[in-house]
C-alpha cells in the first residue's frame, strides 16, 4: 500500500505497479478530498486518516502479507498506520518511508498552513525546490487540499509508545531541501530494531527516481 505526499493522490504512484512483481498487488491510497473525489473534505489530523484507512487495510492482510510505504506526508501517515496496524494484532510485514524526517524530530521551520495565500504558495515552493504547478482554476483546490495536509503534518505530536516492531527502510535524498540525511537517519530511534537507511540522490521528489529500489524493499518483507 503506498501513500502520497501533501496535495497529491492516488495517481502520484500511477507508473509504480511495473516495479513490482506481477503477482504482487499495488494499492494506491486517495485521501479524501482529491481526484474524483473533491468535495469531500480534506483530512486535517493523522489519526483521522488512520481510523479511515485501519479497517481496509487490516482486511487485506487476509489475501496475503501487506507492506507499507509512503512518501513526506504520506510517510508519517504509513507510520502511524504501522503502529496501529501493530496494535490492532495485524502488522504489516514491512514499512518503507522517504522524504519526512523521523518522527520524534522536530520541526526544522515554523508552520506554513495559516499564512495568507501568497505567503502559503511561496513556502510550499520553497519546499518543493521548484513553483508547484497551478492554473487559476486549480488554486482553490491547491489551497484547500495542500493546507490541510500541511496541516495534518505540521500539527503532528509523536507519542513515543507503541514502539514500532516492524522492519522498517528510510529513504532520503542528499539534495531534499525539506529533509536532511541526519533527519532520514534518525527514523533508526523509532523502530525496536532500528532502521536501514538509504540517501540517494535527488531533491524532495527523488523517489520516483528510485522507485524499483523501493519495491524491492518492500517485497523483501513479504
Amino acid at each position: 500500500m503506498c501513500l502520497p505526499h501533501a496535495g497529491a493522490g492516488a495517481t502520484s504512484f500511477a507508473r509504480w505497479q511495473a516495479s513490482f512483481d506481477h503477482d504482487v498487488r499495488l494499492v494506491r491510497v486517495r485521501l479524501p478530498g482529491r481526484e474524483d473525489a473533491p468535495g469531500e473534505a480534506p483530512l486535517r489530523r493523522v489519526h483521522q486518516a488512520v481510523d479511515g484507512l485501519l479497517p481496509a487495510v487490516s482486511a487485506l492482510v487476509g489475501d496475503g502479507p501487506v507492506a507499507l510505504y509512503g512518501h513526506s506526508m504520506g510517510a508519517l501517515v504509513a507510520y502511524e498506520l504501522a503502529r496501529a496496524m501493530t496494535a490492532a494484532g495485524t502488522p504489516p510485514v514491512r514499512l518503507a518511508v522517504s522524504g519526512r524526517r523521523a518522527p520524534h524530530l522536530p520541526p526544522r521551520r515554523p508552520p506554513i498552513h495559516l499564512l495568507p495565500d501568497d505567503e502559503f504558495l511561496a513556502g510550499v515552493d520553497a519546499m518543493s525546490a521548484a513553483p508547484v504547478r497551478r492554473t487559476a482554476a486549480g488554486v482553490p483546490y491547491l489551497l484547500r487540499v495542500l493546507r490541510a495536509d500541511l496541516e495534518l503534518g505540521e500539527e503532528y505530536v509523536h507519542a513515543a509508545d507503541p514502539v514500532l516492531r516492524v522492519p522498517l527502510a528510510a529513504f532520503g535524498g542528499v539534495d531534499d531541501p525539506v529533509v536532511a540525511p541526519d533527519e532520514t537517519a534518525a527514523w533508526a530511534d523509532v523502530a525496536a530494531d532500528g532502521a536501514d537507511v538509504r540517501i540517494r540522490p535527488g531533491g524532495h521528489f527523488f523517489h520516483h527516481d528510485v522507485r524499483a529500489e523501493i519495491a524491492a524493499t518492500l517485497q523483501a518483507g513479504g
